[in-house]
């Protein structure tokens, strides 16, 4: 019958605390890397999740952009599946 493949929105997710975000960007070493986000961030709608996390995840896909903006991360993907990318930030 062929493989069966599991659909999108039960892949796990993983997502850090702004809090979380912020102590790691004030204490990280360089070049120290940390993966924010699991799942899919352009567009986490995708993915059911409540509207409460689609907020938290805006804030802190904004958050981390800013971080990056303001030259203190590189940013990094690494795509797992269909909708399942890991989301990094490396220290500068």
């Amino acid at each position: 019958m062929g493989v069966v493949k599991e659909p999108p929105y039960s892949l796990k997710r993983i997502m850090i605390s702004l809090k979380a975000y912020t102590d790691w960007i004030n204490k990280a070493p360089k070049n120290a890397r940390l993966t924010y986000y699991r799942g899919y961030l352009c567009d986490p709608k995708l993915q059911p999740i409540s509207p409460s996390d689609n907020t938290r995840v805006f804030k802190l896909r904004k958050v981390v952009q800013k971080s990056e903006e303001g030259g203190l991360v590189n940013l990094v993907q690494k795509k797992h599946g269909d909708f399942d990318y890991e989301y990094m930030a490396v220290r500068k």
